[in-house]
């Protein structure tokens, strides 16, 4: 076997860009490469260099001969003569006329001919399909450089293609490919002659770039680690922070900073988010507490850290200097004066009012405040509180640290109430708290009041953006109901009050709005998104919310009951069983009275054994005593089935043993639907 290795030398992509390419490069050429590669590549990536390598490829691709069947004999000869079908399928086949055979065909007999197949050459596969592999790679934006015509993410600048050391000659964007690759931009911009994937990537090492993504964040993860030790200071990793920085640099080198400890008084999450979110510096505490240092992941390997460290230091301070100025114009009136402003703001442009006019920012936040009242009981919120919080939860959108820091939308609000208007806490919280969560796996509302705002703002989105035809199409969801919708279902399961308890249609309702069956079926779908990611297998997940239950909190219990039983091997004690039982009852609709009323007498001692066993079951109770009651009835059914014939000819006797079948299948309805669940 052959070890092809093929980079893509580009100018800096953006950090979000480097692993997709890494991936979508590594698909596009393992499709390119089909037969000729039986296992997946090995890939890297760094912000200036994608690079994959097949290590087990094939020369060419295997010769086989094939026989290909043409027309009938009948249109093909006439009184045994070729005639036009015959000559024309011979040139296509490349062979002579008498070269033709006779074969059965599904309608009678037909001309045939031998022909080789396969044979083609890596190194021509690769000359012709390269640039298509490499510019078919998906991403949301591209860009054209020079007077080419060609689009990537950035300029490509080389593109290396070796089969065991030796050049692949192939040509990308009018540029033929080389057989070498360079170092660290800065320090080693000197070519150097690739020969495998191994010497390419140890080279690679020795000129200051760390090739393989996860060694380089390992690399990252290990020096913030060093340096906050040396410090005495703790550092709260940020994963995503992390991942974002491991795809900025080539060979992470890890530098310390420090801002004037008197900005220090702006509110932390502002210093914070801004070192995060604008400059990709990672906080540093002590004692749980913010301090002015703060550590840099520099692409410089060699340079001046003092100087670097000065330079990063200056623009936070900038930063922080225009926020600390912004925070106190902004002090200098209560909230509710900036939440008049919200009048010359608009909410959604396809969201309007009974004017017909769309809603503006001010009619938004007297939306969500009632609604929130509306759900402060579910939440076990104060309705004054939730009112209050309500009537001010958007009125920070206009003042100078929004503006500048949008991140900081809710906590501005939450710090000015708290810190200049010493209102209650409570009320303060839940201002920042509506918004959450924002996104995927964020933080959930802590207060209960927090938590009445959060839904009131999400569900009212729902309603008004489905009501105004907006419901999300195919992949696209401009209004991001999705995550919307997942923070309903994430604020339900967090438990506050008796959230957990209530539908999906009762959420609606105690919102004010309406909710149709095609939004509760919206919101459900993101539940069952929800539990499949946590593992839950997708036919439980389905079986339980066939049930018809609309309620968030029912429906999570159960299927996380059923997928411990999946992790601890017990779901195939009931999978294949007790579907037997729900699909025998399904086909036989009508058949068998309440379990209570089966006459004992009719049953076999079998039949008797089961019976007794079911009826000593709660009808409710917790869900997994319920179901380790419906595991612990496995033998009991399966010797049922052993034993009797549920099927029998005499109607009396097959309408007892139908009916200890429904009366199972009656006692754990409210589960699942075990019918749907598969045999696998």
């Amino acid at each position: 076997m052959s070890e092809l290795f093929i980079e893509i030398g580009c100018e800096e992509l953006p950090a979000r860009f480097v692993v997709s390419t890494m991936e979508g490069f590594a698909a596009s050429m393992t499709k390119l490469l089909g037969p000729l590669t039986t296992t997946a590549p090995r890939a890297w990536a760094t912000p200036r260099r994608i690079a994959v390598a097949f290590g087990d490829v094939q020369a060419e691709t295997p010769r086989v001969e094939k026989l290909v069947t043409g027309p009938p004999v009948a249109a093909a000869f006439e009184d045994g003569v070729p005639g036009p079908a015959a000559l024309a399928f011979a040139a296509k086949m490349g062979v002579s006329v008498d070269a033709l055979q006779r074969v059965a065909g599904p309608k009678g007999e037909v001309v045939a001919a031998l022909r080789m197949e396969g044979g083609e050459r890596l190194v021509d596969l690769v000359a012709a399909g390269l640039e298509a592999a490499i510019l078919g790679i998906p991403f949301r934006k591209t860009m054209r450089w020079g007077k080419r015509r060609e689009q990537f993410p950035r300029p490509i600048q080389y593109v290396c293609a070796v089969l065991d050391g030796a050049l692949v000659p192939a040509s990308v964007c009018g540029q033929p490919t080389v057989a070498s690759s360079v170092g660290h931009w800065l320090w080693f911009p000197e070519p150097f002659a690739v020969v495998s994937a191994a010497q390419w990537e140890q080279t690679l090492l020795e000129r200051d770039v760390v090739a393989d993504v996860a060694t380089r964040r390992a690399r990252l993860v290990r020096l913030l680690g060093e340096r906050s030790a040396d410090l005495g200071a703790e550092l709260n990793l940020d994963e995503a922070l992390v991942d974002e920085v491991t795809n900025l640099v080539e060979k992470p080198t890890v530098i310390v900073g420090e801002f004037d400890a008197a900005l220090l008084s702006l509110p932390p999450r502002l210093l914070v988010e801004s070192m995060k979110v604008n400059q990709r510096y990672f906080p540093l505490y002590r004692d749980g507490a913010l301090t002015n240092q703060f550590l840099v992941a520099t692409n410089n390997p060699h340079g001046d850290a003092a100087l670097i460290a000065r330079g990063n230091a200056r623009v936070l301070a900038a930063r922080f200097h225009d926020a600390k100025f912004f925070f106190g114009e902004d002090a200098k009136k209560p909230l509710v004066e900036h939440g008049k402003r919200l009048s010359g703001m608009l909410w959604l442009r396809e969201v309007k009012g009974a004017d017909g006019r769309a809603l503006t920012m001010l009619q938004r936040q007297a939306i969500v405040a009632e609604a929130g009242v509306g759900l402060a009981g579910l939440c076990g919120a104060d309705a004054d509180r939730t009112r209050q919080a309500g009537l001010l939860c958007k009125s920070d959108l206009p003042t100078l640290m929004v503006g500048e820091f949008p991140e900081l939308q809710g906590h501005v609000g939450r710090k000015l109430l708290e810190d200049v208007e010493h209102i209650n806490a409570r009320v303060a919280l839940a201002v920042e708290e509506h918004y959450h969560p924002r996104f995927a796996g964020d933080s959930i509302p802590t207060s209960a009041e927090g938590s009445a705002l959060s839904l009131a703002e999400r569900l009212t989105l729902l309603d008004a953006a489905f009501a105004a035809g907006h419901a999300p199409k195919g992949g696209g969801d401009a209004l991001a109901l999705r995550r919307a919708a997942g923070g309903v279902v994430a604020v339900v399961l967090g438990g506050m009050g008796t959230l957990s308890s209530a539908s999906v249609p009762e959420l609606f309702s105690a919102a004010g709005v309406a909710g149709s069956e095609e939004l509760t079926e919206f919101v459900l779908a993101r539940l069952k998104a929800l539990l499949g990611g946590e593992g839950v297998p997708t036919d439980v997940v389905e079986a339980v919310a066939a049930t018809g239950s609309t309620g968030i909190g029912d429906i999570a219990a159960r299927a996380r009951a059923f997928g411990q039983l999946a992790e601890g091997g017990q779901m195939a004690a009931i999978r294949v069983t007790f579907r037997r039982v729900a699909g025998l009852v399904k086909q036989n609709p009508g058949e068998g009275g309440p379990l209570q009323e089966l006459d004992a007498a009719a049953l076999e001692a079998v039949g008797r054994a089961l019976r007794d066993a079911v009826v000593a079951i709660p009808a409710s109770g917790r869900v997994d005593e319920r179901l380790a009651s419906l595991v612990g009835l496995r033998p009991l059914v399966d010797a049922y089935f052993d034993g009797v014939m549920v099927m029998a000819e005499e109607p009396t006797l097959r309408a007892a043993r139908l009916g200890l079948l429904r009366g199972i299948v009656a006692r754990f309805s409210t589960l699942a639907d075990f019918s749907r669940l598969s045999t696998g």
